[in-house]
């Protein structure tokens, strides 16, 4: 699998989050090839291709999305960066899994 494209995202969920907003734009994210790194108050941290991220950004739940980088010296950016590392990796197996199926 090629992430080279792939960026940082936050997303802002248009009039506050819930449950089923979340589920829905988590879907709509993997719909549209991306992957969930982080569930926050105000929405997820999602990794996705830069040419999808217009039609992402532009979904009726979506009220800001905005490149995100971690300053490497940041005090968290390390444990930040093993939780998206896990959760992409998990992502990752079910996406290669679900190809090997189709094979």
């Amino acid at each position: 699998m090629n992430l080279e494209n792939y960026r940082m995202y936050l997303i802002a969920v248009r009039d506050g989050m819930s449950d089923e907003k979340s589920r829905d734009l988590q879907r709509f994210v993997r719909h549209c090839d991306g992957f969930i790194l982080m569930v926050t108050r105000t929405g997820p941290i999602v990794a996705l291709d830069e040419a999808k991220s217009t039609l992402v950004s532009s979904h009726p739940l979506v009220e800001f999305m905005g490149p995100v980088e971690l300053n490497p010296r940041g005090f968290l950016a390390r444990e930040l960066e093993g939780i998206f590392a896990a959760n992409l990796g998990k992502q990752v197996e079910l996406v290669e899994g679900e190809s090997a199926l189709r094979s």
